[in-house]
């Protein structure tokens, strides 16, 4: 359903030092799209089966619709919290684009394991990995969702477009000693018994200069809002982060796609628990 609504190009004549990807709307987003969307971020931050152990067989819709509220997802009280709900909204979207379109494996959702429902997970925004046996190549990912992505963010004098600040945050990370994701995924399923994965992401963390590693920004804007200062700001930058790509999603009308699919999201799960 993605690729019907979406369409992905690589555009290798930009001019950049990074690789560029645009990714633009085919169709408008449909009830069936949104529903989608629900149900992939209410997936994120538990798996089917822990909701039906945490509610039962005997839940009610009005337990569900409760739990869902106070336990699950991001209230929306004030701006804060509605850019928490905003960026947890681009991090399932990011996702779902980098299974479908570039046809990686994600290991982990990250938003399942937050402590405080009401703020962002810190780290790494995504990390993904080619499909088989062996992994080989590792994919970094700074996921930005803004409305007013031409706006500059940060204190005076220091203020730049969110493509710097992406591509800092991940530079980041890079430079740290630590490779936290992967360290986190070895603890997990060591915990599970699960030792053959455990063992493939021991070594990420011990050695990490074994594995080709891939950086990429996804800013998903509003597309009457998005200009090319954003992505020339950052051809600017020397490059530290190699190789680079930067996808930009183009969203005719975000704002309401993002509140739409948090709209009454708790009845998705009444539909998969109740009457499915």
């Amino acid at each position: 359903m993605i690729e019907n609504w979406l369409e992905y190009n690589e555009n290798n004549d930009a001019g950049y030092v990074f690789k560029l990807v645009q990714i633009t709307e085919k169709t408008a987003p449909n009830d069936d799209l949104i529903k989608l969307l629900q149900e992939e971020l209410l997936l994120s931050y538990r798996s089917i089966n822990l909701y039906k152990f945490h509610l039962g067989e005997n839940a009610t819709e009005d337990e569900i619709k409760q739990y869902i509220k106070n336990q699950v997802i991001p209230k929306a009280d004030n701006q804060f919290d509605r850019n928490v709900r905003q960026g947890d909204w681009g991090e399932v979207l990011s996702g779902l684009i980098a299974s479908y379109f570039q046809d990686l494996e994600i290991p982990i959702n990250k938003l399942q394991w937050k402590f405080n429902k009401d703020k962002a997970v810190f780290g790494t925004d995504l990390l993904a990995f080619n499909k088989g046996d062996v992994i080989e190549d590792l994919y970094y990912y700074e996921i930005k969702t803004r409305l007013k992505p031409n706006n500059k963010e940060g204190k005076n004098p220091n203020r730049f477009y969110i493509s710097i600040w992406a591509h800092n945050s991940l530079l980041k990370d890079e430079e740290s000693p630590t490779e936290s994701i992967a360290d986190f995924l070895e603890r997990l399923y060591f915990e599970k018994e699960d030792y053959e994965n455990a063992s493939k992401f021991k070594d990420i963390v011990k050695n990490p200069q074994n594995y080709n590693k891939k950086f990429e920004l996804f800013l998903i804007v509003e597309k009457d809002k998005f200009i090319d200062d954003v992505l020339i700001e950052l051809n600017e930058l020397p490059p530290q982060l190699d190789p680079l790509s930067v996808t930009v999603i183009l969203i005719d009308d975000l704002r309401s796609l993002v509140n739409n699919t948090w709209k009454d999201i708790e009845s998705v799960l009444v539909d998969k628990l109740i009457n499915e």
